[in-house]
């Protein structure tokens, strides 16, 4: 987020335990016998250095609240941005401490650490390589997952975010950074090397391959510079790319007080779900059909949430409320929106990881 918690106080009601079923038993800070569940990406404050990451273990239906500092008996870092799963790794951009934590999904274990990084956003891997975009440098950085050496630096547009690997080919959005963007860079992993700039709807931030293997990317569109909904504002728009091509085959674009953020995927990607909001960082929860692109959203859940995500297995919605005071909460609802369970998390919950 563009450090909007340094300014903005969201009171979102909680949802009791008492009106939930199967709430997971709350433990100390212990590390599992297995990591086999759900990972919380809780961002904390701007800085306090007070994020964390959470973890509900699916096998015995235990909440470990803050499972890195239970591992290696250190504090995270300075807004932790996002968590990323690969190879039997986890890799955490921890924004403002300008770092990459990596650790082990045996123990949860600090591997290394990856310095050199301006504002880390979000990690994707592919082979041996992994790519690493950050904010305030408008590159990507090219990473070598057997000694952890950044070895290329490839430049993007402003501020680039979340990233998609299709045919070799690396999709980075360009949210904007502290502006705005209105493109998707596309480059080719075996050169690393820029080879196409596809123009967008303002601020393009996430990005899912469908089952039919179309690139969706969702933009956020603007508030403008008072950052206040007005009809003037520029609208939020959902994408559909044919990656053989590049070109925008669908557009479905929002009203100008809709800035929808965090887009995922259900298990058959068939479904884009998203939050939906007046400012660009929370909202409630919606989705759209891949077929049906150009139909207005529908809602899932009308309450609004910071961090989204969708549990590729079983279709449960994960969703994060947005405190910057204090521990707030992440329920649990199937695929329809009715309520599962609520449990504590960290400060501001903002992104999910499913082992």
């Amino acid at each position: 987020m563009k450090n909007l918690n340094t300014l903005i106080a969201i009171f979102i009601p909680v949802i009791l335990f008492s009106s939930c079923k199967n709430t997971p038993e709350s433990t100390p800070s212990i590390v599992p016998n297995n990591l086999n569940g759900v990972f919380i990406c809780n961002e904390g404050a701007f800085g306090q250095g007070n994020g964390s990451i959470s973890f509900l273990n699916t096998d015995s239906n235990t909440f470990s609240e803050d499972l890195y500092f239970a591992a290696n008996n250190l504090p995270l870092g300075d807004v932790a941005q996002s968590i990323a799963l690969y190879d039997n790794r986890a890799f955490i951009a921890v924004n403002n401490s300008q770092k990459m934590e990596v650790v082990s999904l045996e123990n949860f274990k600090r591997i290394t650490t990856i310095q050199g990084l301006s504002s880390p956003r979000f990690f994707i891997g592919n082979g041996s390589k992994g790519y690493i975009s950050d904010w305030i440098s408008d590159n990507v950085y090219v990473l070598n997952l057997n000694n952890y050496q950044i070895i290329d630096t490839i430049p993007a547009g402003s501020g680039p975010e979340e990233m998609l690997i299709v045919n070799n080919k690396l999709y980075v959005c360009n949210s904007g950074g502290f502006g705005d963007d209105s493109t998707i860079t596309v480059i080719d992993i075996n050169s690393n090397s820029v080879i196409a700039t596809i123009n967008t709807p303002l601020n393009p931030s996430s990005i899912k391959l469908d089952k039919d293997g179309k690139v969706w990317a969702l933009c956020k569109g603007s508030l403008g510079s008072d950052y206040t909904p007005t009809p003037d504002d520029a609208a939020g728009a959902l994408i559909q790319i044919n990656p053989s091509s590049n070109a925008i085959e669908q557009q479905f674009t929002f009203a100008y007080n809709s800035h929808p953020v965090k887009m995922q995927i259900n298990k058959s990607k068939d479904e884009l779900f998203f939050l939906d909001g007046e400012y660009g960082y929370a909202g409630e929860i919606k989705k759209l059909s891949i077929y049906a692109a150009t139909q207005s959203p529908a809602t899932i859940v009308s309450s609004s949430f910071y961090g989204l995500g969708i549990n590729p297995t079983t279709n449960e919605i994960f969703a994060g409320r947005g405190d910057f005071s204090g521990r707030a909460y992440v329920l649990r609802f199937t695929s329809d929106g009715t309520l599962i369970d609520s449990a504590l998390a960290g400060i501001a919950p903002n992104g999910f990881a499913f082992n």
